[in-house]
Formats: C-alpha cells, sequence, structure tokens
C-alpha cells in the first residue's frame, strides 16, 4: 500500500519550538565513518545558555512522545466529555497521566529517548513506526529491542530508521558511551523482524503506519531501507567559555572534533561496513548534565 509524502507529514510532531533552543551543526569526520556526523548543544544567546527554555520545550513534547495524535485525540475526547467540555480540566488530568507514565528514578534513560524521538522526527523527517515509551512504562511488557523505530517515505524507498539513545552523566564518559551505542544499534538492526513480530498486533504500531510494519514482516517492502541513528548525550567538561554567542559555539563544535579524534581505532571490529555507512551519531553533549536531568 502507497503512502502519500502528506500522509506521513500529518504523523509528524512539531520540534520547532524545541529546534529553536538548541544549536546544531554537521562534521566532516572521517574517523570513524559513518554516514553523518551531528552536533547538538543547548542553544546560547548572546554569552547566556537557554537551558530552562530547552527543558521546557522539550517536557512540552512528552505527550506526543506517548500517544500518537489518533491516540491522544480519543483519549482527550474521552474525558472531555466526562468533564463537561472543560478543556482546561482536562488538559490538567492529561498532563497529571503523562507524570505517571514516567519511570521514576531513570531521568538519563527517558532523557535520551525523547531526544532521540524529537531529532529523528526534525532530521529525517520520519515519524515513529513504534512507541516505546508505552512499553517502557507497561510493567507487564518486557521491553525488548531497540529505542525508536521510525519510518519515512524517501523517493520510491520505504525507510525505516532504528535509532538507539546513551545518555551517560558521569565524568569522561563519551568513549564509552559510543562503544556501548554502537554495540546496541548492530544489535537492534539484526534483531528488528523479532521485534515486530512481538509488537505489531498490539496498540505501540501507529496504525497508520501498521500496514508498512506488516509489509516488512511479510517480505512485501520491494524498495525498504534502514538508517541507524545513535544519540549520545553526556556530561562534557571541556572549557567553551567565550566572548560572544559565536565565540561559544565555535568552541563547542571544537569540543567534539577533538572527542571525534580521540576514539578508539577499534570501534568497528567485526561489524559489516555495510552497516557501518548506514550510522548516523547525533552527539549532545551537556555541561552538569547532573543538574539538567534534576530539572527534567
Amino acid at each position: 500500500m502507497a503512502l502519500a509524502n502528506n500522509d506521513i507529514k500529518i504523523l509528524l510532531s512539531n520540534t520547532s519550538a524545541l529546534i529553536n533552543h538548541v544549536y546544531w551543526f554537521e562534521q566532516d569526520i572521517s574517523e570513524p565513518h559513518a554516514s553523518s556526523h551531528r552536533g547538538i548543544s543547548i542553544n546560547y544567546v548572546d554569552i547566556k545558555e537557554k537551558r530552562d527554555e530547552f527543558i521546557r520545550e522539550l517536557k512540552s513534547t512528552i505527550l506526543n512522545w506517548i500517544y500518537s495524535k489518533s491516540k491522544y485525540n480519543a483519549i482527550y475526547t474521552d474525558e472531555l466529555l466526562k468533564r463537561n467540555n472543560d478543556h482546561q480540566n482536562t488538559n490538567a488530568y492529561l498532563l497529571q497521566v503523562v507524570d505517571q507514565k514516567f519511570r521514576k528514578g531513570h531521568p538519563q534513560g527517558q532523557f535520551g529517548e525523547l531526544l532521540l524521538f524529537n531529532f529523528i522526527q526534525f532530521f529525517f523527517s520520519a515519524p515513529p513506526l513504534l512507541r516505546k515509551m508505552s512499553i517502557t512504562t507497561n510493567p507487564a511488557l518486557e521491553r525488548n529491542g531497540a529505542d525508536a523505530i521510525h519510518y519515512t517515505k524517501r523517493d520510491e524507498n520505504d525507510v525505516f530508521i532504528i535509532g538507539e539513545s546513551k545518555c551517560y552523566e558521569s565524568k569522561y564518559k563519551f568513549n564509552s558511551a559510543l562503544e556501548a551505542s554502537v554495540k546496541s544499534i548492530v544489535n537492534s538492526f539484526e534483531d528488528l523482524d523479532n521485534e515486530l513480530i512481538l509488537y505489531l498486533h498490539d496498540d505501540f504500531v501507529d496504525p497508520v503506519l501498521n500496514v508498512k510494519a506488516k509489509e516488512f514482516k511479510d517480505g512485501k517492502c520491494e524498495h525498504a531501507r534502514f538508517e541507524l541513528v545513535c544519540l549520545i548525550a553526556y556530561n562534557e567538561t571541556f572549557d567553551i567559555d567565550g566572548d560572544s554567542e559565536t565565540a561559544i559555539k565555535k568552541n563547542i563544535e571544537s569540543c567534539l572534533q577533538n572527542r571525534w579524534s580521540n576514539t578508539s581505532k577499534t570501534l568497528y571490529n567485526g561489524i559489516k561496513q555495510s552497516i557501518i555507512s548506514r550510522i548516523h551519531y547525533i552527539i549532545f553533549p551537556v555541561w552538569e548534565l547532573d543538574k539538567l536531568l534534576e530539572e527534567f
């Protein structure tokens, strides 16, 4: 079944407000080789970091992370009727429901997964095929596979985007996070068939995209393509202080350039070149990550 580009665009969450509070850039990195290397940090206006605004906008995307638009609209309509069309009361109730769905005491994992959810949509125009947040918060279900599976259409290709997020609060853990991320994304790619079988007939697959998941499972995707996204959020200590916004952002780029130049030469040992060529890195350094996670 063919899906029009507009059908897919309708499913995308709006990320514009969040993206306004980050600074992102692409880098030309030869080692380690990958399809792309992107860096993202909390944005600066002059010498002021937009930290509080970033957290507020990231948290505002939680409802989209948990519910597809059709599912949310159905829930909202049902709760609104129970409350005699009181929209404020309904909104307040649903925010409490969302708060209860968060895994208490696990801010690192959820922070990284929420970033991944938003950045895949922004950079790849790909809405989530499978919503892992609902699985993560359901104690009756065992968590399996990738942190994110998204879908988009590119020319004649059905593009399945598999994502893994790693968030390391400790200092000096960039290389550890990188190695863990690569290992996880390869495992998730290899286990994709089994994962879709587990969730295909549940409510976790977007109903509009369910047909694409079934076509993939049944071997009917004639032009399938896979892209692998590794998001790494980590605690950075490199001094980026500068006397202007331009200077600070240049220092952030230099910081990541330095991190890439000191990665392990054995990072890709045992991994096929065809898989390496599909990896996209999204690196998110945070200064005082522990404090940011407390706010999150």
